[in-house]
């Protein structure tokens, strides 16, 4: 049976939202930030990276992921776009074969800078519940952290 599980984080990030926000949907750029992780997203015609509702972004998250895809250990993360409100919120719903669910990055203003809440919803069978969502607290904790240094540097 297939349970769900909510996770939950925030980082301050000492910088104005609009540079946070850039950062962060820099897909490409989050495989710097996120742990054991390559992030891309579609591509237009002209080679520009697509944004907004509707758009895919795949994330690849396991061993030597910047061999991916001529080495899969590991786990393909497709997403959707689900909502997209600028520089405040996306939205994104995981549609690929082993993660379901929902996630948010939501970006709230405060002074001295920048508040990033990140949020996933994961539907999974009880039992890989138990094993992932600790490695995946402390995975997200370490590379929300260094997303805030590396946007501050």
């Amino acid at each position: 049976m297939n349970n769900l599980s909510t996770l939950k984080l925030t980082v301050q990030v000492n910088k104005p939202i609009d540079q946070v926000w850039k950062a962060l949907v820099d897909w490409k750029g989050q495989s710097k930030w996120m742990l054991q992780t390559k992030v891309w997203s579609e591509i237009d015609q002209d080679r520009t990276v697509k944004n907004g509702k509707g758009v895919l972004i795949f994330a690849f998250t396991g061993l030597f992921p910047n061999l991916y895809p001529k080495l899969k250990i590991g786990v393909l993360d497709t997403m959707e776009i689900t909502k997209w409100k600028p520089p405040q919120i996306c939205e994104v719903r995981h549609i690929g074969r082993v993660i379901r669910g929902s996630g948010k990055f939501e970006l709230k203003k405060v002074r001295g800078g920048t508040i990033f809440y990140w949020q996933e919803e994961i539907i999974a069978p009880s039992f890989v519940l138990l094993f992932v969502k600790p490695a995946l607290l402390i995975g997200v904790r370490l590379s929300l952290r260094r997303f805030a240094r590396q946007v501050c540097a």
